[in-house]
């Protein structure tokens, strides 16, 4: 498998909307380096989210990762566009999560709804795979060859 796109909008460390493209790389290996603190573990929480709906470490969950940072109005998701067998796949997922509601209280104060899980795998002829969670996560199991665990080490 090699990564193509990560796209993350409100997750980990980040508050807004944070691309890596990692096409024009011939070497064909990525380093991701950078102080204590600047992200790189949030990264690979989102790569291995996208892919697996839990993060690379397995201590926190998708519904941990929005970040503390955004802005109310900020959907959190997270997209990963990646390439097995000269083909390309997009999976993109959101966890679930509290935010704002485009809708006031009565007196004007903010109300709040929670965003439901979603998960969406666009497949190489651009079509959608249907399935729930389970399914799309078994599909991404049977295209890349590993499980979360196995990717994860």
């Amino acid at each position: 498998m090699k990564p193509v796109k990560l796209i993350m909008s409100a997750f980990g460390s980040y508050a807004g909307t944070e691309v890596i493209d990692f096409t024009g790389k011939d070497q064909g290996f990525f380093l991701i380096s950078g102080d204590t603190g600047a992200g790189k573990t949030t990264i690979f929480d989102a790569i291995t989210y996208a892919l697996y709906g839990r993060t690379s470490g397995g201590r926190r969950d998708g519904e941990m990762m929005r970040s503390q940072y955004a802005d109310a109005d900020t959907d959190t998701w997270v997209e990963f566009t990646f390439e097995y067998g000269n083909n390309i796949y997009s999976v993109r997922r959101n966890p679930e999560y509290i935010r704002q509601s485009k809708r006031r209280n009565a007196d004007g104060s903010a109300r709040y709804t929670t965003e439901k899980p979603d998960v969406t795998l666009t497949m190489p002829d651009g079509s959608e795979f249907t399935g729930n969670k389970k399914e799309v996560n078994g599909k991404i199991v049977e295209i890349i060859g590993l499980d979360a665990k196995q990717f994860a080490q």
